[in-house]
């Protein structure tokens, strides 16, 4: 008899029937029939059998989900993922992935094998998902399905009563509770990538303001340093090389311009450095002519001065010519010596009433303007009284008292050398004082037309200032 191989459970039918066949070749047609019948209807049977069992290949498309498999097949979200080997804690699956669907049977057979005795277990302080889990042998995510819990839920309390085995609760909803899973992480990536693709939009605005900030501060710098540069210069104008110890107030004295125009004609920094060519716009006045004026004041007061010696020496003449005619008289006659010295003695006195005004009209108040100018220049030394250096008080007497007028060594003792005054009523040669009177803390000599000239505070030398900018409080006219 031949060897037959079945290569199915229908094929493992018909050779059942092909061995009963031929063994029992003394069966009439009829119960050949019929037996021939039956194993064929057995053979369908098992063969539908076999395709009602058959797992169902699923390709996953856009949008699919492993809940909207198994709604869509009938079957349960685990049964599909237990199949597949999916992870139930995500649900991943990836489109274009290949799917084994359980039947319904096979699902059902499934769920059976999963439902065992219901065991429960209590929960104590300080017991976790995962302590249980591992007392009870069993897993984290079991214990979820069994108790109906969200898939990243992990809050448990004290007394509650958890499920360790048993029939799963609230199925629907676990699945229910998946698929939100599902769609919530969906929508959280979208929002992700919504929510960088904001940031990056931002961060491009934020560099784009930025630079346009950046650009904008440039063209403004630029803008800034073209009209800085840019400098006024009139037709009538001329320059200045700066010397150590000059500030512009000072040279904007000398030429009779303001600080402000010096600063439009010049391109200045900071700092006013010694060597620098300034252009002077529309000068009212040189240097030179103050040096002239200065040096015809010069030579006024040197007039002045020979004047006033040379009638000294004259009247000092005259006296020594009297007394010698008083002694000749006295000799000659005698007995008229007493009346010739009353007539004398008014004489003299006469004399000498008349030489006293000359002493004093000798000091001219502008040959002392002249002669403090020549010491422009002197460094401020506090205390400083010789042309090596002074202070304000220490200048005022130095110039004074080469003139053989005493006026004190300091401001307030200077107070009282003449008739005070107001600042108005100044004239050239008088003093000028800052503060009030017996507490004054500054003084300089006037030189008229609002100016005067003074040893000013430290650092600074001694110059030609303007009492529109610096205002005395009083004027002494010095007697």
């Amino acid at each position: 008899m031949p060897v037959f191989e079945p290569a199915s459970a229908t094929d493992a039918v018909f050779a059942s029937s092909y061995v009963l066949y031929s063994s029992c070749s003394y069966l009439n047609h009829t119960a050949k029939n019929i037996l021939i019948g039956t194993a064929g209807a057995a053979g369908l049977f098992l063969a539908s059998a076999a395709t009602a069992n058959a797992d169902t290949a699923h390709k996953v498309a856009k949008n699919d989900t492993v809940w909207d498999l198994s709604q869509k097949y009938g079957v349960s979200v685990e049964s599909i993922e237990t199949l597949n080997k999916i992870d139930q804690n995500s649900h991943l699956i990836v489109t274009g992935q290949t799917l084994q669907i359980p039947a319904k049977n096979d699902a059902r057979q499934q769920e059976d094998k999963t439902t065992e005795a219901t065991h429960e277990v209590s929960v104590k302080d300080g017991d976790s998902l995962w302590s249980i889990a591992q007392a009870e042998n069993t897993t984290v995510d079991k214990l979820r399905s069994l108790n109906g819990l969200a898939a990243d839920e992990n809050l448990i309390y004290p007394g509650q009563t958890l499920k360790v085995s048993g029939a799963a609760q609230a199925a629907a909803q676990t699945q229910t509770t998946s698929a939100n899973t599902q769609q919530a992480s969906a929508q959280t990536q979208q929002s992700a990538q919504q929510t960088a693709s904001a940031d990056q939009t931002q961060q491009a605005a934020a560099t784009n303001a930025q630079t346009q900030q950046e650009a904008s501060t440039a063209a403004n710098s630029e803008a800034s340093q073209q009209q800085h540069v840019q400098v006024v210069v009139s037709a009538n104008h001329t320059t200045h090389t700066v010397v150590s110890g000059e500030s512009l107030w000072s040279i904007a004295q000398a030429y009779g311009v303001t600080v402000d125009s010096l600063r439009q004609s010049n391109n200045l920094g900071a700092t006013l450095v010694a060597g620098t060519t300034l252009t002077i716009n529309d000068p009212a006045k040189t240097p030179a002519q103050q040096q002239t004026q200065a040096a015809q004041q010069q030579t006024q007061a040197t007039q002045a001065e020979a004047s006033a010696q040379t009638q000294q020496a004259t009247q000092s003449s005259n006296n020594a010519q009297q007394q010698q005619t008083q002694q000749q008289t006295q000799q000659q006659a005698q007995p008229s010596s007493s009346s010739s010295q009353q007539q004398s003695a008014p004489a003299q006195q006469q004399a000498q009433t008349t030489q006293a005004p000359v002493a004093s009209s000798s000091i001219s108040g502008s040959a002392v303007a002249a002669y403090a100018q020549q010491f422009i220049g002197v460094p401020y030394v506090s205390g400083g009284k010789t042309p090596s250096g002074f202070d304000c008080s220490g200048f005022t007497h130095y110039v004074y008292a080469h003139f053989g007028k005493e006026i004190g060594g300091w401001t307030v003792p200077q107070e009282s050398a003449g008739t005070q005054i107001s600042v108005s009523q100044a004239q050239v040669g008088d003093l000028l004082f800052w503060g009030a009177r017996g507490n004054t803390y500054h003084v300089a000599i006037y030189l008229g037309g609002g100016q005067y000239i003074a040893a000013p505070e430290p650092g600074q030398s001694v110059k030609i200032g303007n009492i529109s900018y610096f205002q005395p409080s009083f004027a002494v006219h010095v007697n």
